[in-house]
């Protein structure tokens, strides 16, 4: 076999430089767009990552005081002398819990909020960016 004849039938023609430079005009800026583009993930990445671990801890700060409220409040059913005291108590606690709980969901609904609006700000940075510059 020669070098000019090749078993495969190719449908495009070979490499050629200028052709690639009239698609892009401007490689350089290009590749900092690419540059700059990766950057941006890797910043909305970290703030993804960083708003999940601040997420995890609230959730388990949460749930640390539902578990304190319901250790205190089983230690005051045990103490009831009467069961209306006991239902007191038990209401008392029902009420807590609620509150705590809707405590505890607006913190972590705000979280979220905040944790996607620091996720997306470098992404749509970059896309402005990218498009003032294309």
């Amino acid at each position: 076999m020669t070098a000019s004849t090749s078993p495969f039938n190719m449908p495009f023609s070979p490499f050629n430089t200028d052709t690639f430079k009239s698609m892009f005009p401007m490689p350089d800026s290009m590749g900092s767009l690419a540059r700059d583009a990766m950057e941006a993930s890797t910043e909305s990445t970290r703030a993804s990552v960083k708003g999940m671990q601040d997420a995890g801890s609230a959730m388990m700060s949460q749930l640390k005081k539902q578990m304190t409220l319901s250790v205190e409040t089983g230690k005051q059913l045990s103490e009831a002398t009467t069961l209306e005291d006991a239902m007191e108590i038990q209401t008392a606690y029902v009420k807590k819990a609620v509150e705590a709980n809707i405590k505890g969901f607006t913190e972590l609904s705000e979280l979220y909020a905040d944790t996607l609006r620091e996720t997306f700000a470098p992404l749509a940075k970059q896309a402005k960016k990218a498009t003032k510059k294309t």
